[in-house]
C-alpha cells in the first residue's frame, strides 16, 4: 500500500511539472522583446492619444435650443404709453468660443399675432449677444450675456387711430439658471431685458421671461 502511494505521488509529481513546461514553452513561443525606447515611445503615444481625447471632449460644443417666452414690451407712440404683454417661442443656436465657460449664441423669437377686439399687435426678434457661463453647485450653473436684437414690431388700434411698424435696434442684457440633466442636455429660465438704441423709438423698454430647452452636440 505504501508503495502504491508512493507511485501515485511521483506520477502526480512529473505531470504537474511537464504541465508547467509546456505553458511555459507555449507563453515563450509568443513572447516578443521590447526595448526600453520601444516602451518608452509606447506610452507616449498612449498618453497623447488619452490627452487629445480629453480635450475633444472638454473642447468648444455647438448648442441648439428651443423655448417658451414670456414677453413684457413698453409702447410709445402718438402721445400714448402702453404695455402689451405677449407669448411665443424661440430658437437658438451657439457655440462656445475659446472655452467653454464663453460662448456666442444667435436667438429667434416669434411671439406671433395677439390680436384682441380693440387692436392687433405682432413682435418678432432676432438676437445675437455672448454670454459666460459657470457652474454653482452640483448640476446647477448659470449664465450672463448682453448683446444687440432687432425687434420687427407691428400694432394697430383703428379707434385711437395709433400705427406702428418699426424694426427697433436694442441693447439686450440676460441671466439665466440652467439644470445640466444630462451630459448633453440642459434645462432652465432665462430673463433679459432691453433697451432701445434710436430716439423716440415706439418700442422702448421690454423684458421676457424664457423656459429653455438647451442641446450640445
Amino acid at each position: 500500500m505504501t508503495k502504491l502511494k508512493t507511485f501515485q505521488f511521483v506520477a502526480v509529481s512529473l505531470f504537474t511539472i511537464c504541465s508547467s513546461t509546456i505553458v511555459w514553452a507555449a507563453s515563450g513561443a509568443d513572447y516578443q522583446e521590447v526595448s526600453y525606447d520601444d516602451l518608452v515611445n509606447e506610452l507616449s503615444q498612449k498618453k497623447s492619444s488619452y490627452e487629445q481625447t480629453k480635450k475633444d471632449a472638454d473642447g468648444p460644443q455647438s448648442h441648439i435650443g428651443i423655448g417658451y417666452v414670456n414677453g413684457f414690451t413698453n409702447i410709445s407712440t402718438s402721445g400714448a404709453n402702453f404695455n402689451r404683454r405677449t407669448t411665443g417661442v424661440q430658437l437658438s443656436a451657439g457655440r462656445d468660443l475659446s472655452s467653454r465657460n464663453l460662448y456666442g449664441e444667435v436667438i429667434f423669437r416669434n411671439y406671433g399675432s395677439n390680436d384682441s377686439s380693440t387692436d392687433e399687435f405682432s413682435l418678432r426678434e432676432l438676437e445675437g449677444k455672448f454670454g459666460y457661463t459657470n457652474a454653482i453647485q452640483g448640476v446647477w450653473n448659470y449664465s450672463l450675456s448682453t448683446g444687440l436684437s432687432a425687434r420687427m414690431m407691428k400694432y394697430d388700434n383703428a379707434m385711437k387711430d395709433l400705427h406702428v411698424d418699426e424694426t427697433t435696434p436694442s441693447l439686450v442684457i440676460a441671466s439665466g439658471l440652467f439644470a445640466q440633466i444630462h451630459r448633453n442636455i440642459s434645462v432652465g429660465v432665462e430673463a433679459s431685458a432691453r433697451t432701445a438704441l434710436v430716439n423716440k423709438p415706439s418700442d422702448k423698454d421690454s423684458f421676457d421671461f424664457a423656459f429653455r430647452l438647451n442641446t450640445s452636440l
